[in-house]
């Protein structure tokens, strides 16, 4: 197993790809804290699961926009398992409206989720693994950080370009002893892809080379891969999984 012994937190796990990398991460041995804010249900459904594939899970609360919560739950963490290994940052809400009708309370709320949580975990739980002299960090972007992914979600797309930039900046930070990567999901097969309608899935599976939406499993396996020994000597790195996809 590649993550044996390991413990791994990973934020907005109750749903979706952060459900997904959890139980991945648990097959193959991690022990795993699932971080949500509101879907609790989802949350204890993902530990029950891991529980089942043998691995030991708990769920915590916290509003990763809001230091006071991650300190809390970091402290939860040290007290439970007493070390942190890996850190996946993958906690991402999305909205859409028009320029006119975008509000700062709108902005700030994505760019607070999305960009802050990622800067705000990767700092506290950072010093953990900076004592440690041993970590992985993996932040969950987005092809639409790098790609034109429509005028209305202009500031989720703001906010995913700039965690795989800030994850470059955290690598130098960090090394040599912690790697930091991200990846960057095409459009995946989760609750989110399907609350933007048939519409859109149609449109985008026509202009993706593989014909298909991509699974939520698909990207757990490579943020396995990022999280193990395998990739010791790669940091910084944005890996792009996205079927092939091209909006031009």
């Amino acid at each position: 197993m590649k993550l044996k012994d390991k413990v791994a937190l990973i934020t907005g796990a109750g749903r979706g790809i952060g459900r997904a990398i959890s139980l991945e991460f648990a097959k193959e041995g991690a022990s795993v804290i699932i971080n949500y804010n509101k879907s609790k249900e989802g949350a204890e459904e993902v530990k029950n699961e891991i529980e089942k594939i043998g691995s030991r899970s708990i769920t915590i609360k916290a509003d990763v926009s809001k230091k006071e919560e991650i300190e809390e739950m970091v402290e939860k963490i040290l007290d439970k398992f007493e070390k942190i290994d890996i850190l996946v940052n993958n906690a991402g809400i999305i909205s859409a409206a028009p320029l006119q009708e975008l509000t700062e309370e709108d902005w700030n709320k994505i760019m607070g989720v999305n960009l802050k949580g990622v800067f705000l975990c990767s700092k506290l739980v950072s010093k953990i693994m900076i004592k440690q002299k041993k970590g992985k960090i993996i932040n969950i972007s987005s092809i639409y950080g790098s790609i034109f992914g429509g005028q209305y979600v202009m500031h989720y797309t703001a906010s995913k370009a700039g965690v795989a930039n800030l994850t470059k900046s955290l690598a130098q930070a960090l090394a040599p002893n912690i790697q930091v990567n991200s990846i960057s999901p095409g459009n995946i097969n989760t609750e989110m892809t399907r609350r933007a309608g048939d519409e859109f899935i149609k449109k985008v599976v026509e202009k993706t080379s593989l014909k298909r939406l991509g699974k939520p499993e698909e990207i757990a396996k490579a943020a396995v891969f990022l999280a193990s020994d395998d990739s010791n000597f790669i940091t910084g790195q944005n890996l792009v999984i996205d079927g092939g996809l091209s909006l031009e």
